[in-house]
């Protein structure tokens, strides 16, 4: 019987392992002549499909290709396959160590699509900031509260400008000021303004407002995301500028999802808003578990919807139904702050339903986008690639 550690590798095996391990190095020659060699070539698509699925077990750097060609020579049958079944299968490899070969011999497949839909920040702040108007500094929110004119109390996860009756007339005769919080990816962050409203602000948002409110109209700003929970005042009412969009409610429950590059959202829970798109269009009047999402040509769509899904990021879990791949794969990336790149356009369409808290480590994420078997997402280089 023979010793499985003494596989003899035959000068055909040889010649293929050369090949494979120094793929970008081959002459025409080489090229020529393997096209004519059946077994070679048959001995280097079983190579490309061993490269292939030690690429899948995210060990491909690690490979060691005559180790492997050796076990896969002793388990295999013996089996007459057509040589174009194994072309289909090397260049499936597409630019693995294995594949440059299989790839060069045939015909030129085309580059995969590399489509980044959200890039990392890794200069940003990891913490909450607080930046007063007409000032340079921005600085942890922590720090910031102390300076400040305006009383506000600072807790975990949250600042109160709250003002009671009997403060009102005191708190009146100081200076207004702007603040303006910045929310780290990865993070959530509640602020209580000073007529009780309260605003529950998403990953990398950005949200002016003034400590006091003492106009005729309640106005702040909003770049990202916030739920807000607005105090009833019919003779006061309360304003959201987001862009090209403004939010006018007197008292009501709702979400505005902003952020550049995507479409502008915004869903009522509870109450009544009016929408205004502030580059010529019309005014839209909202009833609860509507929402309106407005398009970069100018367009809009009103629909129907399940509000709950709008409010889970708020109790820390991600909750995606019927969102596209795309959508769903940049707001991930938003929260931990990392690289997503696609390899395959035709897949950024799929229609996808998936939830998991968002305070697991993305590893957990990544694990349980490749148990639904749609999708392959791996890490390469800090980024995060689906294909």
């Amino acid at each position: 019987m023979m010793n499985d550690n003494k596989i003899h590798i035959t000068g055909p095996e040889e010649e293929a392992l050369q090949m494979m391990e120094n793929a970008s190095h081959i002459t025409s020659e080489q090229l020529e002549s393997l096209k004519n060699e059946d077994e070679c070539m048959q001995l280097c698509c079983d190579v490309a499909e061993i490269t292939m699925y030690m690429q899948r077990e995210r060990d491909a750097l690690k490979l060691d290709i005559a180790k492997e060609l050796s076990d896969f020579h002793r388990k295999r049958s013996s089996r007459k396959t057509k040589r174009m079944k194994w072309v289909a299968v090397s260049l499936g490899v597409a630019a693995s160590v294995a594949g440059l070969l299989v790839l060069r011999l045939f015909f030129s497949s085309p580059v995969p699509d590399k489509i980044e839909v959200f890039l990392a920040d890794h200069s940003a702040s990891t913490q909450v900031t607080l930046q007063i108007a007409g000032e340079k500094e921005i600085e942890p929110v922590m720090a910031a509260v102390k300076k400040i004119s305006a009383p506000a109390e600072l807790s975990s996860g949250e600042i109160s400008y709250l003002v009671h009756k009997e403060q009102r007339k005191e708190v009146e005769q100081k200076r207004v000021e702007m603040h303006k919080l910045t929310i780290p990816r990865g993070g959530t962050f509640k602020v209580i303004l000073s007529d009780g409203s309260e605003v529950y602000l998403n990953a990398d948002t950005r949200f002016t407002y003034p400590t006091v409110f003492n106009g005729k109209e309640r106005v702040v700003w909003l770049n990202g995301e916030a739920y807000f929970k607005v105090a009833r005042n019919t003779e006061c009412p309360f304003i959201v500028k987001s862009g090209r969009i403004d939010i006018r409610v007197l008292g009501t429950e709702f979400d505005v999802c902003n952020y550049p590059s995507t479409d502008a959202r915004v869903t009522l829970i509870e109450g009544k808003v009016a929408v205004r798109d502030t580059c010529g269009g019309k005014t839209i009047e909202m009833n609860p578990k509507q929402s309106i999402q407005y398009f970069s040509d100018g367009t809009y769509r009103l629909t129907e919807v399940d509000t709950e899904a709008y409010l889970y990021w708020k109790e820390g879990f991600f909750y995606f139904d019927d969102v596209t791949l795309a959508d769903m794969m940049k707001e991930i990336g938003r929260w931990y702050n990392i690289d997503i790149e696609f390899r395959n356009a035709s897949i950024m369409g799929l229609r996808m339903h998936f939830s998991t808290n968002r305070n697991r480590e993305i590893d957990h994420i990544v694990d349980l986008l490749n148990r639904m078997e749609k999708i392959h997402a791996y890490f390469e280089s800090g980024r995060l690639i689906i294909e």
